[in-house]
């Protein structure tokens, strides 16, 4: 009886010990032996190195495209000091214009004067003498002919500076051209890299989760062993004794497991997300604020910002967060229409290269943004350069 007793509760303590070592985490297609799981850590690894391989690899191409937008940002620089040369140089031509205008008006008042009849023709033929009116007609013809250099030096100086001014409008819309290239470039990499870091992450999960698993294999078996040596031991006492010790070790262990899940659900149960909104009106005022800080590829502080830059940190103000790039930002706002959008909402551009360019709207027609050309100022998309980009708004 004894006898029957023991080996009733031997076969009940390993029945329970193997439904503990069957975890739900071991599931069909799971590795089941200490093997597998070191053959799956190792593919892991593997699959590990050779995303962080990829992730340096992305980080060297966005280093490329920062070093090409540091070359772009001087050129931007010289194509702004150019255009304050061209200023300083149109303020002196106009000057020399107005004195030339005065000379001349001096001159003709001379004529009247020499003349005392009001007309160049009158002047001549009132001469007293033929050497007076020799005289008077070389007075006339110096006079004409100055006047004549003057008024062509003033056509050619006008017909500079709008050559310049040309120049420097066709420039300014090249570089904001490879500004928006260099943004969209810059999306497309920062997409990649995020890309590359989420698949980066699920594999370390992946490889921890396999690490785990096989510790608790191993540490299952081990406890499997360890009680079967207990109950092995177990059969020398007597059978009251046996059962007492079986049903307290039940006890604690029903207790354990229960204890342990109970932690387990409330380390896993998430935090409730917070999502701080932002208005319109401290949006828009927050942005005007900003005018006149210069343009920076990659600029994301009141020194110097780019274009997402500039939202990013308006929002930022306003108590709402908002991704970095002009891709992120397009992704992460509803599409409206523009009878629909108001002041405070996202109006985005694309000049050849995906999403290059975005600005705050503030209604009318009108929007802020960081531009290559003017740092942070209002411009237009009813009319002007803008006008031929916009491609949505976004809220």
């Amino acid at each position: 009886m004894i006898k029957k007793k023991l080996l009733s509760l031997a076969m009940a303590g390993t029945m329970g010990l193997t439904a503990l070592a069957s975890p739900a985490l071991l599931a069909e297609a799971s590795p089941s032996t200490v093997s597998e799981f070191d053959s799956l850590i190792s593919e892991l690894t593997s699959e590990q190195n050779e995303a962080s391989n990829k992730l340096t690899k992305l980080q060297n191409e966005i280093k490329e495209n920062e070093a090409e937008a540091e070359k772009l940002v001087a050129e931007m620089q010289e194509t702004k000091d150019l255009l304050e040369k061209l200023q300083a140089e149109i303020e002196e031509l106009n000057l020399i214009i107005e004195l030339r205008e005065e000379h001349l008006s001096d001159q003709a008042r001379a004529l009247q004067i020499m003349g005392e009849s009001g007309n160049i023709v009158d002047f001549v033929l009132n001469a007293e003498s033929l050497n007076d009116v020799v005289g008077r007609i070389d007075v006339v013809s110096t006079l004409i002919s100055s006047n004549k250099k003057t008024l062509a030096q003033q056509e050619a100086d006008k017909a500079k500076v709008e050559a310049k001014e040309n120049e420097t409008v066709e420039k300014q819309e090249e570089q904001a051209k490879i500004a928006g290239k260099l943004e969209a470039n810059k999306n497309v990499l920062e997409e990649r890299k995020a890309e590359q870091e989420s698949m980066l992450a699920s594999i370390a999960a992946e490889k921890a989760v396999a690490k785990e698993e096989r510790s608790a294999l191993v540490a299952q078996a081990e406890a499997a062993e360890q009680r079967r040596s207990e109950l092995e031991a177990a059969r020398t006492v007597t059978a009251s004794s046996n059962s007492n010790s079986n049903s307290n070790e039940v006890t604690t262990a029903s207790s354990t497991v229960s204890s342990s899940a109970n932690t387990t659900a409330k380390a896993e149960k998430p935090a409730a997300p917070s999502a701080p909104a932002a208005n319109s009106g401290s949006i828009v005022s927050i942005a005007h604020s900003l005018t006149g800080i210069p343009y920076l590829y990659g600029g994301s502080t009141t020194a110097a910002f780019d274009c997402s830059g500039f939202t990013a940190y308006v929002f930022s103000q306003a108590g709402r967060s908002i991704p970095r790039t002009t891709g992120g930002q397009y992704a992460a706002t509803s599409r409206i229409s523009r009878s629909q959008a108001q002041p405070g909402d996202l109006v985005f551009f694309s000049q050849g290269g995906g999403i290059d360019h975005v600005g705050i709207y503030l209604g009318g027609g009108s929007f802020i943004g960081a531009q290559t050309s003017t740092g942070v100022a209002v411009s237009t998309i009813n009319s002007g350069y803008w006008a031929n980009y916009v491609v949505g708004f976004g809220r």
